[in-house]
């Protein structure tokens, strides 16, 4: 498959806002068929099919940006390489910054033959490529000697609108992950553990997580859709799931557990993660300090 949004060998530079929301498996269909008012099926859904992701996030050794987004710092940055259905198709590097509500996020596309030529050798590989499209990913992996941390895995449905200049709808469900610390996007068939277990939305049964990524404000239809079915925005990061799944081996999450009226101070949880591999040990979070009561976003950072 080739990458979705018109992609080719120059870089592509998208600013937009995201809301995120969790929605039950059951609620999809209505969702879908009023959607049909307002948008089409993106490329990759082929009139409503679901289509597989697997995207490898890159991180510091002390899981830099993972933390920043924990603390809930209002700027911040993720690395990572994306492939779209079965692994075999042209990977998107990509770089994503946050600041506040505002997402920038810059892509460049490697070829499937040129990936797996130099995937093996990593950022000198994909250097030695010499690709003009790819230097801000590789400038900033090499100013934060950021290496491959986790791989994740999701299923998406998606929409783009047909009544404005861009507005994307997405839904995601079976997201899982595991640590990934090579180029390889096609993961260990039996080392994949789940992000959305039902205890990760707080219910009984896992929720799908729905996106609304638009430009500048929402338009008319977008608010009547979140009215119309009730939604509630929430926080939820594919990555920082997967680090706490895939790293902290945590269930449910590690910043989601009271203690003595409050919340777990880093600090204090230390002994937890004893015995769960040089990890989480050597990964500077006993430094973060105390996680911050986000009531709002339910203590998840958001992507």
């Amino acid at each position: 498959m080739n990458c979705p949004n018109g992609v080719g060998s120059g870089t592509i530079r998208v600013a937009r806002s995201e809301f995120k929301y969790f929605v039950h498996a059951a609620d999809v269909p209505a969702m879908t068929d009023w959607l049909s008012n307002y948008c089409i099926p993106d490329e990759f859904s082929r009139g409503g099919d679901w289509y597989s992701i697997r995207t490898l996030y890159l991180d510091t050794s002390d899981f830099r940006m993972y933390r920043d987004a924990a603390e809930g710092l209002p700027f911040r940055l993720k690395l990572r390489a994306r492939t779209y259905g079965d692994a075999t198709g042209d990977v998107k590097l990509e770089v994503k910054r946050r600041l506040r509500d505002l997402i920038v996020k810059t892509s460049a596309t490697i070829r499937a033959s040129d990936w797996n030529h130099v995937a093996p050798d990593g950022l000198s590989g994909l250097l030695a490529l010499g690709k003009p499209s790819t230097l801000e990913f590789l400038q900033l992996a090499e100013t934060f000697q950021a290496m491959p941390q986790v791989l994740v895995y999701y299923e998406r449905k998606a929409f783009s609108s047909v009544v404005d200049d861009y507005v994307r709808v997405n839904f995601d469900r079976r997201m899982s992950c595991q640590p990934e610390h090579d180029w390889n996007l096609l993961g260990t068939p039996r080392e994949w553990l789940s992000v959305d277990a039902p205890k990760t939305f707080g219910e009984r049964e896992s929720n799908y997580v729905l996106e609304i990524k638009f430009q500048d404000v929402p338009t008319a239809w977008l608010l009547d859709m979140t009215l119309r079915f009730n939604l509630e925005r929430r926080g939820f990061s594919k990555y920082g799931r997967a680090v706490e799944r895939g790293v902290l081996r945590e269930e449910p999450a590690w910043d989601y557990c009271p203690f003595d009226g409050g919340w777990f101070a880093v600090e204090q949880r230390q002994s937890l993660w004893r015995g769960r591999g040089d990890a989480a040990a050597s990964a500077g979070f006993a430094h973060v300090g105390c996680v911050k009561h986000l009531h709002q976003r339910h203590g998840r950072p958001s992507e």
